[in-house]
């Protein structure tokens, strides 16, 4: 009886949990979630609507982010940039300048629409990864491996201006073997295939232009050179080059200091007490006009003069440098400006911007820039400075003016960088990049199927439908165009040779700043070189208007010999007197000719003592030889 009860106990408690466990919800499984990190701040220009394949580019259209004081008290946000820059801000407009010449041409893609898109670098490396990475996934999602885009596929990359940038960027986009044409990078470092296999380039490596600074020191018999580069790859790497070609047992380097990418006075100041105490004459400046900028200032109100400037390309040229108020310090500079070109039509398109046609917030921006006034209605600064004692100012400094803009200013009237199309030579690049671009899209369209360059699959890819890879090939092994009657011939590595101009700075009548053709250097190849100068042509920015003297120490006079200083440079010496029995006849003479006792007591001795002349000296050795 009692094992019944319990086996009818058994059979009720599994009832009560079978009908309990039937009517209660099943177990939840972990909610699979996809979060995005963040949102990117690009700021830029894109058409790509109506195109087939789109170029993406970017640009350093401000000169630098805002620093944030703690970043990590606030969730990350991408960085605000301030500092409108109207050099970069052409180079912008020569490539969509380009594009609409391209799309307008019948003997090149025919049929074929191209679109862009286009990013600010602001100058730093955190946004042009920034902007790699849209480029790779797009723009409507953040996520690195997928392309969320819906718009037409890109095609190549145009940038991103500096070498350091370029070199951050190009680390990236080689991963999918994206091409990628800069136009002003020219740190010798991009062209290693094996770090950078899909980066190409407009504009020569820094080897070429290191080897011309190092023919022109030769030239003029400088000894003693000091070098200040930016504390990035392009001025590392070019300092670097130089020292390699310069140095030797008669030159020497002075010093080599380096301007601190984020700006610090006190680093500056120390720059600048190190050019103050230099007997160094002349000095090589391996740095963006963005960097030297600053450096540039506190030369100015310590008052620096009497040094002669070697100019690297990037600033040469440069309306943020080359300004009259500058002259007493860099009047004179000798610099290195890449091949100059006219592009057609430029100067008319770079007149039709205006926020009336277009309210892209850049177009906005350079237009409260340009004619210092603020447009109605939108909510977009502009002049503002956050570097703090760059100004006199601790806080935010914003310039920003109580008159409105109308749209019916004339930009014909401005004098900025922007309408200056006198010296288009990194423009002139951003052109002939563009070209190379729509070059290897056209030699992938004309692929024949029976010669196709590709082993897998299909020979041939289509213009419709092809991966970056297929048109990495044509961007690597036929790169041989034209435009504007120029042959441009980038080589496997990347590399373009072009000559570049030999600039000199003088003022004119109107107090404004010339860019005087001194020579020119041309490597065509890693072993051909040409280097010529028109001394007479210089402006040399000293009391005497000659070519200055850049050495460790003054010539020693005759009677006195050079003696070895020990751990000093090859160019220093001591100045030491002859010793008995020993002369010296010329100023600096290193070798003292030694007399022997029959010598001493010749006619030919006594002569050789008071004669300066070289035909003496041999008299008196061969007499000393023979006494022996």
């Amino acid at each position: 009886m009692a094992s019944q009860k319990l086996w009818l106990l058994c059979i009720g408690l599994f009832l009560f949990i079978l009908e309990h466990a039937a009517t209660s919800d099943p177990p939840k499984k972990p909610e699979e979630e996809c979060r995005l990190l963040g949102k990117f701040d690009l700021r830029g220009y894109v058409d790509a609507e109506e195109a087939m394949h789109v170029i993406g580019g970017m640009f350093p259209i401000h000169f630098r982010t805002i620093l944030e004081e703690d970043p990590t008290s606030t969730p990350p946000n991408s960085p605000k940039c301030e500092g409108f820059n109207f050099r970069g801000y052409r180079w912008v407009k020569a490539m969509i300048h380009a594009i609409n010449d391209i799309n307008k041409r019948k003997d090149i893609l025919p049929n074929i629409t191209l679109g862009y898109q286009i990013y600010d670098t602001c100058f730093t490396m955190s946004k042009t990864v920034e902007n790699s990475l849209a480029f790779l996934t797009g723009q409507n999602e953040t996520t690195p491996v997928f392309r969320c885009s819906t718009g037409a596929p890109l095609a190549a990359i145009i940038g991103a201006g500096g070498s350091t940038l370029s070199i951050a960027s190009s680390r990236i986009l080689g991963l999918y073997y994206f091409p990628q044409v800069g136009y002003a990078s020219s740190s010798s470092l991009l062209s290693d295939k094996y770090q950078f296999p899909t980066y190409l380039r407009t504009i020569p490596s820094d080897k070429v232009q290191s080897r011309g600074m190092a023919d022109l020191i030769h030239h003029f018999g400088w000894r003693w050179v000091g070098t200040i580069a930016a504390d990035d790859d392009y001025g590392k790497y070019g300092v670097k080059a130089f020292k390699e070609a310069v140095e030797n047992l008669y030159t020497c380097i002075a010093f080599s200091e380096t301007i601190p990418k984020i700006y610090n006075r006190d680093k500056i100041k120390a720059v600048v007490d190190i050019v103050k105490d230099t007997n160094a004459t002349v000095i090589v400046v391996y740095s963006s006009d963005i960097d030297f900028h600053p450096l540039v200032e506190e030369l100015l109100i310590s008052n620096i003069t009497g040094i002669t400037w070697i100019a690297s390309e990037a600033w040469v040229t440069s309306a943020l440098i080359a300004k009259p108020e500058y002259f007493p310090l860099l009047g004179g500079a000798i610099g290195f400006g890449i091949r100059r070109g006219e592009i057609p039509g430029f100067h008319e398109f770079l007149l039709e911007v205006n926020p009336n046609k277009d309210s892209n917030d850049m177009t906005i921006e350079f237009w409260q820039s340009a004619f210092n006034c603020t447009w109605p209605g939108v909510n977009i600064s502009y002049n503002t400075d956050n570097r703090k004692n760059v100004t006199g100012h601790e806080n935010i400094v914003d310039f920003s003016s109580d008159k409105l803009c109308t749209g019916k200013e004339k930009l014909e009237d401005l004098n900025n960088t922007y309408l200056d199309i006198s010296e288009l030579r990194i423009t002139y690049n951003v052109y002939k990049a563009v070209y190379a671009v729509a070059n290897g899209l056209d030699q992938l369209r004309m692929c024949e199927t029976e010669s196709g360059p590709f082993i897998s699959g299909a020979k041939c890819a289509t213009i419709d439908e092809f991966e970056p890879w297929q048109l990495m090939y044509y961007m690597k092994n036929k790169m041989q165009f034209t435009v504007l009657d120029e042959d441009v011939n980038i080589d496997p590595n990347g590399d373009v040779f072009t000559p570049y101009d030999i600039l000199n700075w003088q003022m004119n009548e109107t107090g404004a700043i010339n860019f005087v053709k001194v020579g020119t250097f041309n490597q065509t190849n890693e072993h051909n070189k040409e280097f010529h100068i028109f001394n007479d042509s210089i402006f040399w920015n000293n009391p005497e208007r000659s070519r200055p003297r850049s050495a460790c120490n003054n010539n020693c006079q005759p009677g006195y010999r050079k003696g070895i200083l020990q751990g000093k440079p090859s160019c220093c010496y001591d100045c030491i007197r002859c010793a008995e029995g020993q002369f010296s006849n010329h100023t600096g003479k290193t070798v003292m000719l030694f007399l022997t006792h029959l010598a001493r007591n010749s006619k030919v001795a006594e002569k050789a003592r008071m004669s300066v002349g070289p035909i003496f000296q041999k008299v008196v050795v061969v007499v000393s030889v023979l006494a022996e």
